[in-house]
């Protein structure tokens, strides 16, 4: 009891969110016994070295794995590379487990605890956890069927605060899917390749800078980052979206389908869709975490794939730094990110 009280008064943000910190520190100060670790009744399962009728207890072997499965006892090199881990991703219902019994037992083979839990709710329909004998269950490929697997994980870490419980409905997931995907996010993306092939033959024009596009992407790159640092996933999510909503604006205002039909505006025209291939870029790295599939294609029809090398190699850091798509580029059009939803689904 001392030595877990001890630890955790020293990180005292090892527990996301910090009410469930609470709740185990209070499981610890009730008092803790003595527990057992095998059966003996059991046929299968793993012996105790120093007794052979005794076998490891499921919730104990499986807690083990953790660092068995990085090399503990096999490949001390490859553990010492892989633990501690920053984060243990939990359901609260095992938290006891994982923030009690697990750190013990590492203590107890002196071995580092994680450097956190991060402690997810519950996924409720009609305000309870989801069950199958109440006919509440919805099976994830039915909604990956009907959605595309990157509105699945966009939509779970976008709709709902990591840490709370939160409810699913069919119907907020198709209003999110059309509103921030397809109308926002992926009709953006058509519009401006359509426009970059219409007016200058699908090859990507000079370098422009918009001031205020530079200035929002990099408050939105910071606000992303730092809130999905601290698993705001939401919050992050929200930051990288309210950016696509700006340059979604930036376009309406310029209405280059008007500035095209003057020659003298040719150079504005240019600016207004250099702007807006960059933003995309930038937000293709910005949500390629949440939506690798769609951004992947997004990379590929900026020409980026060709010019600035692998998506997943981009760093973070950069992201925010305007004017990486070179001119010159070859920009194509691709089937709809978003298609529209079948309303009869």
């Amino acid at each position: 009891e001392d030595r877990l009280l001890k630890w955790y008064a020293d990180h005292p943000q090892a527990i996301t969110p910090g009410f469930r910190m609470n709740e185990v520190i209070g499981f610890i100060k009730g008092g803790l016994n003595d527990f057992s670790i095998s059966r003996k009744t059991l046929t299968w399962g793993i012996p105790l070295p120093w007794d052979k009728s005794h076998v490891a207890y499921v919730w104990f072997d499986a807690l083990a794995n953790y660092i068995t499965a990085l090399g503990y006892g096999t490949d001390e090199k490859a553990f010492a590379e892989r633990w501690p881990v920053d984060y243990h991703f939990i359901g609260k219902d095992i938290i006891r487990f994982h923030c009690v019994y697990w750190p013990a037992m590492l203590m107890s083979a002196g071995i580092e605890p994680p450097k956190g839990w991060a402690v997810g709710g519950w996924l409720l329909v009609g305000g309870e956890k989801m069950s199958k004998s109440k006919l509440t269950g919805i099976a994830p490929k039915d909604i990956t069927d009907h959605f595309g697997v990157d509105a699945f994980r966009y939509y779970f870490l976008r709709a709902i605060p990591f840490g709370t419980d939160g409810s699913f409905s069919w119907e907020d997931m198709s209003a999110r899917y059309t509103s921030e995907l397809a109308n926002d996010f992926g009709n953006l993306a058509s519009r401006s390749a359509a426009m970059v092939e219409k007016y200058c033959g699908g090859v990507l024009p000079a370098k422009s800078n918009d001031a205020g596009l530079g200035s929002a992407l990099k408050e939105a790159a910071a606000k992303a980052d730092a809130a999905i640092c601290e698993l705001d996933f939401q919050g992050g999510i929200l930051a990288i979206m309210d950016f696509c909503k700006k340059v979604n604006g930036y376009v309406t205002e310029k209405e280059p389908w008007i500035l095209a039909k003057d020659p003298a505006n040719q150079q504005i025209l240019e600016d207004v869709l250099y702007n807006t291939a960059e933003s995309l870029r930038a937000l293709a790295v910005l949500l390629n975490a949440v939506m690798p599939e769609t951004c992947e294609i997004l990379w590929s029809s900026l020409g980026a794939q060709a010019s600035l090398g692998e998506l997943g190699a981009q760093k973070i850091s950069d992201v925010a730094t305007w004017g990486q798509l070179p001119p010159g580029v070859v920009v194509t059009k691709t089937p709809v990110l978003f298609p529209r939803l079948e309303t009869n689904a």
